[in-house]
C-alpha cells in the first residue's frame, strides 16, 4: 500500500499539481487520506524523500522540489478530425476547477499551478473499459458543460454545440505507467504499460480550447492512421 501511496504523490509532483503550495500532506494527513497506517504513509514519504521528489524535515512543513519539464513541445500540427467518431460510453470520474497539469497550463496560457476546469471520464467501448480521459479547459469553457452531456457525448461535440469552431489539434503519443487513478478504473496494475495521448485543440484562430490526455487500455488495439503526403496531415479512421 505505501508504493501506491508513493506513485500517486509522485504523479501529481511530475503533473506539477504541487507548484507554489505549502500544504504537501504529512504523514497524519497521507494517512487519513488514504485510510491507512502513520507507519504505512511514512514509508511513502520517506521513500519521495529518498528520491528527491520532496524535502521533509522535523518541525517543518513538507514540499515538494521536484518541477516539472514546462518548454513548449515541438509537435505537428494537423487538420482537426472530422470522421466518425466511436460509439463510447462515458462514466464521469470527476469534474472540479483544480490544479492542473503544468503542461496543461501552459499549452492554456496559464502560470503551472494554475487552477483550470478539470473533468476525468473513463471510456468504454462495446461493454470493455477502453480508456481513462482527462480535460482541462479554463472555467469559463468547462463551466458551461452539464454533467448529462458529459455522460453521453464526446467532448468536441460538446464543445462545437457550446459553439467553438474547432480546427486544428496537437498530438503527442508516449507509453507510460499508469497512475493508481487510472490503474484502477481501466482495471490493470501500476505495471501495466498504457498508450498516452496527449491533444491541444484549438480554433480557427489558433485559440487553445482544450489540453486533453487519454490513457488507453493496454489490451486496446491501436488505431491505424493514414498520413498525406502531398498536405502533410494525418488522418485516422477512428477517432480517439
Amino acid at each position: 500500500m505505501h508504493y501506491q501511496i508513493y506513485a500517486q504523490l509522485r504523479a501529481e509532483i511530475k503533473d506539477g499539481l504541487w507548484i507554489g503550495h505549502r500544504d504537501f500532506p504529512g504523514e497524519v494527513e497521507l494517512a487519513d487520506r488514504f485510510d491507512v497506517s502513520v507507519i504505512t504513509s511514512r514509508r511513502a514519504l520517506e521513500r519521495l524523500a529518498a528520491e528527491g521528489w520532496i524535502d521533509r524535515g522535523r518541525g517543518r512543513r513538507t514540499v515538494a522540489t521536484v518541477r516539472p519539464e514546462t518548454t513548449p513541445l515541438k509537435v505537428p500540427v494537423e487538420t482537426f478530425p472530422t470522421g466518425r467518431l466511436r460509439p463510447f460510453s462515458y462514466m464521469v470520474l470527476s469534474r472540479k476547477i483544480g490544479t492542473a497539469p503544468a503542461e496543461a497550463c501552459l499549452a492554456l496560457g496559464a502560470a503551472p499551478g494554475s487552477d483550470l476546469w478539470l473533468c476525468s471520464r473513463l471510456r468504454s467501448f462495446e461493454g470493455r473499459r477502453h480508456s481513462v480521459t482527462l480535460n482541462v479547459q479554463h472555467a469559463a469553457v468547462g463551466g458551461r458543460h452539464s454533467l448529462s452531456s458529459l455522460r453521453q457525448m464526446p467532448m468536441p461535440l460538446i464543445l462545437r454545440q457550446a459553439g467553438y469552431r474547432l480546427a486544428r489539434l496537437t498530438r503527442r503519443v508516449a507509453v507510460s505507467m499508469p497512475t493508481p487513478h487510472v490503474a484502477a478504473h481501466l482495471g490493470i496494475t501500476l505495471n501495466d504499460p498504457t498508450l498516452v495521448f496527449t491533444f491541444t485543440i484549438g480554433d480557427d484562430k489558433h485559440t487553445v480550447i482544450e489540453w486533453v490526455r487519454i490513457y488507453v487500455h493496454p489490451n486496446e488495439p491501436n488505431p491505424c492512421e493514414t498520413m498525406n503526403l502531398e498536405t502533410g496531415s494525418w488522418r485516422t479512421d477512428v477517432a480517439m
